[in-house]
């Protein structure tokens, strides 16, 4: 396990009060949720997220404005997933692309070393 990354190693915005939740399948193993855990500092410019988990949860945050666009619960057999919707709309469309692109997210950091 390599250093875990805490809130304060980025200069982060927290989540805006207009946000929306949804559940979504949890099918990662026990190793790729430890290495979720572990949190991601940005290395690079193409490096979109900066993440931390604290109190059983994952937030993850643009890497360039720190702003806090997902913040992802583990439960038993699902992940909740609240979503920023303080500046987009909250067309059904939207949520539904995100519910997709959460998960494409997870599963890339999870393999980053």
């Amino acid at each position: 396990m390599g250093k875990v990354v805490t809130k304060s190693d980025w200069k982060v915005i927290d989540m805006p009060k207009k946000t929306i939740s949804f559940l979504i399948d949890n099918d990662f193993t026990e190793t790729e949720i430890e290495k979720l855990k572990e949190g991601h500092i940005p290395q690079e410019m193409e490096d979109k997220w900066f993440t931390y988990f604290e109190n059983n949860k994952l937030y993850l945050h643009r890497s360039w404005t720190g702003i806090c666009i997902y913040i992802v619960e583990f439960l038993d057999k699902d992940l909740k997933i609240t979503l920023n919707v303080d500046k987009v709309n909250k067309k059904k469309k939207y949520i539904e692309e995100s519910k997709k692109f959460i998960g494409m997210i997870l599963h890339g950091l999870a393999k980053m070393k």
